[in-house]
């Protein structure tokens, strides 16, 4: 097994959708933090390392529970004694076993929670997940099969698990922020990353003990939005058929020279064009947010759930 040192103290949880990717990419270009996984496919992935193992629930909507998850090796060539070795894995804020991890053997580690309105994390979410080759639900058919739950998450059924928990995250930052200690962790809105991010990335900065004026000039948010191309080109490159794959190997006998060469061209199969935004009747909206109420009560009155020092 392959030891990483030092191991990442810089930690975005989560949630899902709530602007870890914005602030992954602005926080990685200051001169005190590394990003390990940097030179890994989009450069914005996220390694579940405290997840690696046989998971016990559905992280992922196409990886049942059960399933084996290898994080994504670490790049630790370009390390030069940094600071801060920061981390994207925006399932980590739901796993107990993550919690403890970091509780329990990275007393050093420092939280970031993001979150936003949990209606609009669980609309995010779907539109997220329609980006991925695996999905194919409608939105109608995703709420059908969410109301034979009775709006209670399985990790039984990968299909629903994700958009019934990833909402309801109150819970989850109340346990990390009294399990570690406020002194630990830190909270941001979607809406302050959006609105003011010079002033998240400022507090932040001051919180972590380095210089603000190392943040990048450039603070616009790379995160696309739309679907993917349905060229057959784009889908060939997307899932090729299997006689590409054995002619691969023969052309390029070994697998680290087929990924050098192989994954940039690859990866231009995962362009992302207009599509139109979902409508929802004012009924359907009204479901949701009544099923999500006790979490959306959270988010409109964070000061009340968790101490101010730790909201920014």
């Amino acid at each position: 097994m392959r030891a990483i040192e030092p191991a990442p103290n810089l930690l975005l949880v989560g949630g899902p959708k709530c602007g870890t990717t914005s602030l992954l990419l602005w926080l990685r270009k200051h001169k005190e933090v590394y990003h390990p996984w940097e030179r890994v496919n989009s450069g914005a992935v996220e390694s579940g390392f405290l997840l690696g193992g046989v998971v016990d629930y559905p992280f992922e909507m196409s990886k049942p529970r059960g399933t084996l998850f290898l994080p994504h090796e670490a790049d630790m060539d370009y390390f030069k004694s940094e600071r801060l070795i920061i981390d994207k894995s925006p399932q980590h804020l739901y796993s107990k076993r993550a919690l403890e991890t970091v509780r329990d053997l990275m007393p050093e580690a420092k939280v970031i929670i993001t979150v936003r309105d949990p209606y609009d994390l669980m609309i995010s979410l779907f539109h997220q997940q329609k980006k991925t080759v695996h999905f194919k639900t409608s939105f109608e058919s995703l709420i059908s099969k969410i109301d034979s739950r009775n709006w209670i998450a399985s990790p039984e059924d990968p299909d629903t698990w994700g958009f019934l928990t990833y909402p309801r995250f109150s819970s989850h930052v109340k346990n990390w922020i009294d399990e570690i200690g406020e002194e630990r962790v830190r909270v941001v809105q979607l809406k302050s990353i959006a609105s003011n991010p010079r002033m998240v990335l400022d507090e932040i900065s001051d919180w972590l003990g380095i210089d603000p004026a190392g943040m990048p000039r450039d603070l616009s948010v790379k995160n696309p939005r739309g679907k993917l191309s349905n060229s057959a080109y784009r889908r060939f490159l997307r899932n090729p058929p299997n006689w590409a794959f054995s002619l691969a190997k023969v052309v390029i006998p070994t697998r680290g020279l087929r990924k050098v060469l192989l994954d940039p061209i690859r990866s231009k199969g995962w362009k992302y064009v207009q599509s139109e935004k979902q409508e929802i009747s004012d009924e359907l909206t009204e479901k949701i947010r009544l099923n999500l109420i006790d979490d959306i009560e959270f988010m409109e009155n964070l000061e009340k759930y968790i101490p101010k020092s730790v909201i920014i």
